[in-house]
């Protein structure tokens, strides 16, 4: 008969002295439980989670203090707010969302205790082997079945649609406001798009009003550019201390601390989050916002390069992403310079987009089914990070994932290793990602990133009414319950 292997991370002031009140009371419970003490439920991560499953844990249980009786305070608020989107998280990956429970016991409740370990073995005795590790020979065959998902679905639209007219437009005001910040010291650097001397758009970094020629927007500039705004006001605040120590005059250094950046309205959203964390002041960011149509993928536009007639890049028909087609924003929520109405562009009519039938149809999949395609996905990662390095929200000075101390998340490239890294990134951007999708548009395999996180934006919203980048809040997952009933 099947025994299964239950991992249980006990609260050491309540649900941990819970459990030895149950065995002072000769109360019965299996023996498939292996305790691990945790100073506070709302230090169990989601790492350590994943990594009980990677060493063959068939379930996990968590159990925390009652809410209000927090030795901490509020720790197990947090708990119960990140425990269920961690658990909608596992789910989409693959695992049965019965494999992960969370539940509050005192330390006086030792038959509560016994009664919960009791329920939650038979629940993943019924559901049988976890089948979090499968074999590559599994998942390879599998790969081709769900591929369509995995590539970069894109819709076509009519070239016309585009309106390049709009784009000279806006690249003459990008480009004036530009040459005007820059010329009365108002800003130290603009950050905006440029041309690469292959044609493509990229990002460009304007010191000088002699430089603002070099300015453009088309249907290419897809980088979301407030990714530069913490190194460079980094940069200009240590140059702007180093300024003002040899000086009598703090207005220079106060200056020499502001940048400009051109940003679209789900960039804009960035801003915002970051504001909120507190890595940067409203005041050391001037905000050009346009209003924007969408973008096309890079290697699918069509169309006379703005600001050069002689250059012409003739290219596939042109489409927008699939990002562009599930907004609904056209007007940044953060700006200080405004580029461009609503009334001047024309939306193109492409149907809406294929992301949220993409997670629906990964929803109804049976969790073996899900639990393939998304090995056969993380198989592909080469570690190489450009999706954390793309991302404006990845701003851990030194990345859990590259520490070398530590012990529960590893480094190497085995596919387990590789699920944790997507998996926990995607967590710790809940209720932080703004859908900009940067980072599976710079994925070198094309991974499909941007499902992981619109499935944690669905729960938040739903949970919390939450759309991160709306307002200068923080994510939900870092404040108190409003009322301590909700989850007692």
């Amino acid at each position: 008969m099947f025994e299964p292997r239950i991992v249980g991370f006990l609260c050491n002031w309540c649900s941990y002295t819970g459990a030895d009140t149950a065995g002072i009371a000769r109360l019965k419970y299996p023996a498939n439980l292996r305790a691990v003490r945790v100073p506070c439920s709302g230090r169990v991560s989601p790492e350590l989670i994943m990594r009980a499953f990677d060493q063959g844990a068939d379930g996990v249980l968590v159990l925390g203090c009652h809410i209000g009786e927090c030795h901490y305070d509020n720790g197990n608020h947090r708990t119960a707010k990140r425990l269920p989107a961690l658990q909608a998280l596992l789910s989409f990956a693959g695992l049965e969302p019965e494999r992960l429970r969370l539940d509050w016991v005192s330390a006086s409740e030792g038959e509560r205790f016994a009664r919960i370990v009791n329920e939650f073995t038979e629940a993943v005795r019924a559901l049988g082997p976890v089948n979090w590790r499968l074999s590559g020979d599994r998942y390879s065959v599998f790969r081709n079945q769900y591929s369509e998902i995995s590539d970069k679905s894109i819709v076509s639209i009519d070239p016309s649609s585009l309106n390049t007219e709009y784009w000279t437009l806006i690249t003459g005001q990008i480009r004036a406001k530009a040459r005007e910040l820059l010329e009365m010291g108002q800003v130290e650097c603009v950050i905006g798009y440029e041309k690469g001397t292959r044609g493509r758009t990229r990002p460009a970094f304007i010191y000088h009003p002699a430089e603002v020629e070099r300015l453009v927007w088309d249907g290419e500039c897809t980088h979301n550019l407030t990714t530069y705004l913490r190194e460079k006001l980094n940069q200009k605040s240590t140059a702007a201390s180093s300024s003002a120590a040899g000086s009598s005059s703090s207005s220079t250094a106060e200056r020499t601390s502001v940048v400009a950046v051109v940003v679209k309205p789900c960039d804009s959203r960035a801003i915002n989050i970051l504001l909120g964390e507190h890595q940067f002041t409203r005041d050391q960011v001037h905000a050009i916002g346009v209003v924007c149509p969408g973008v096309v993928p890079v290697s699918s536009s069509q169309y006379t390069v703005v600001g050069d007639p002689s250059s012409s890049v003739s290219r596939p028909l042109p489409s927008l992403q699939p990002r562009c087609l599930a907004c609904t924003e056209r007007v940044p929520v953060v700006y200080d310079t405004l580029i461009g109405t609503p009334e001047q562009i024309v939306i193109p009519e492409s149907g809406s987009s294929s992301l949220q039938g993409e997670i629906a149809r990964l929803q109804a999949a049976s969790p073996a089914e899900r639990m393939e395609f998304w090995l056969s996905q993380f198989d592909r990662c080469l570690r190489c990070y450009a999706c954390r390095q793309a991302c404006p929200l990845c701003n851990c000075p030194t990345c859990l994932y590259e520490r070398d101390d530590s012990l529960w998340v590893g480094m190497g490239i085995g596919v387990d290793e590789k699920r944790t890294f997507h998996l926990g990134r995607a967590y710790h951007l809940a209720g932080r990602c703004i859908g900009c999708d940067e980072c599976e548009r710079v994925c070198p395999v094309d991974i499909p990133i941007s499902l992981l996180n619109r499935l944690l934006a669905q729960e938040v919203e739903r949970a919390f009414s939450h759309r991160a980048g709306y307002a200068v809040t923080p994510t939900p997952f870092v404040t108190v319950l409003a009322g301590e009933e909700a989850l007692s």
